[in-house]
């Protein structure tokens, strides 16, 4: 299998990975953890499919989803836009679901701004995330039944 397929294959089952620590960390009730995680697995399964098109990428964030839009535009499917939401959506969630923020005059840890509602939300995403990315990794031979 060329390079570029195996990178595409182990950012697949990592985000996997992350998913699951998501789903844990959610049940647990570590919100931002979970928030993180999801964060985690939404820029894998990008990366996963980005390296199936041969696309190196170093990316983060909003440059991701930049670079995914850029490298997909001429081959763009529906589902691709909740990709992209997913990305612009959690790309804002990295720093305060892992570090304290300065709001006013108050300190906040993350679990103070990352609440309920708010992981639900990124757990949806990443979830419908890596079903996109599992139906185009196996429609382009790299994965099978994962």
């Amino acid at each position: 299998m060329a390079i570029y397929k195996e990178f595409a294959k182990k950012y697949y089952e990592i985000a996997k990975r992350d998913i699951d620590r998501a789903i844990e960390a959610f049940n647990k009730g570590d919100y931002p953890e979970a928030v993180f995680h999801a964060q985690q697995a939404v820029e894998k399964a990008v990366k996963a499919m980005l390296e199936a098109k041969r696309k190196y990428v170093y990316n983060h964030g909003p440059a991701l989803l930049s670079f995914f839009e850029e490298t997909f535009a001429n081959e763009w499917i529906k589902d691709f836009d909740l990709v992209a939401e997913a990305l612009d959506y959690l790309s804002g969630f990295y720093a305060s679901t892992r570090y304290p923020k300065l709001v006013g005059d108050k300190v906040l840890a993350p679990w103070d701004i990352i609440g309920r509602d708010i992981a639900v939300k990124a757990l949806e995403y990443a979830k419908q995330v890596i079903l996109i990315a599992k139906k185009y990794l196996k429609e382009k031979g790299i994965i099978s039944n994962n």
